[in-house]
């Protein structure tokens, strides 16, 4: 492929990007973060698939760079992670699903099914690399909220021990 082309998707895919941020009321200040995770997620997924790596594989490691973004991004700027999950749009299936009803309705199975197939897959791999990201960063935050706890309990008994002796 040549640079001009892939130049004119990355292109075509800040302005779908930079759309769903404008369409969910994303905040000015965060619909510029908000749209270029979106064409970093685009360029890994589309690197991915160039190199053979399969949909579902591509899909699922684009997904969790995109958790991952909205993760670092939310908590830096103390915003719910959903607004700069916007990143992940450029992986749906938009083709996909609308090829697997266009063959359901024409009652070609056959291609219906190829097409539900790879729509499932890459619906599956964005499913799954948000779910494992959100996973990981819901229990890294118990954690912390855990041993914050205990350590508070274990300098009220020390502090209590200390008073007791004297």
């Amino acid at each position: 492929m040549e640079w001009s082309e892939f130049l004119f998707k990355i292109a075509i895919t800040f302005i779908a990007a930079l759309g769903f941020a404008l369409f969910y009321n994303v905040r000015k200040c965060h619909v510029l973060y908000a749209t270029i995770g979106g064409v970093i997620t685009w360029i890994i997924y589309y690197v991915l698939h160039s190199l053979n790596a399969g949909l579902l594989p591509s899909c699922l490691i684009a997904s969790m760079f995109a958790a991952i973004y909205a993760e670092v991004l939310a908590h830096i700027y103390k915003t719910p992670t959903a607004v700069f999950l916007i990143s992940v749009i450029p992986l749906v299936p938009g083709r996909g699903l609308y090829y697997t009803m266009f063959y359901a309705v024409s009652t070609n199975w056959e291609q219906c099914g190829a097409f539900a197939l790879s729509t499932f897959e890459s619906a599956a791999g964005i499913a799954l690399g948000i779910c494992a990201i959100g996973a990981v960063v819901q229990t890294w935050i118990a954690f912390k909220r855990y041993t914050k706890r205990l350590a508070r309990k274990q300098a009220q008994k020390l502090k209590h021990h200390k008073a007791k002796k004297e």
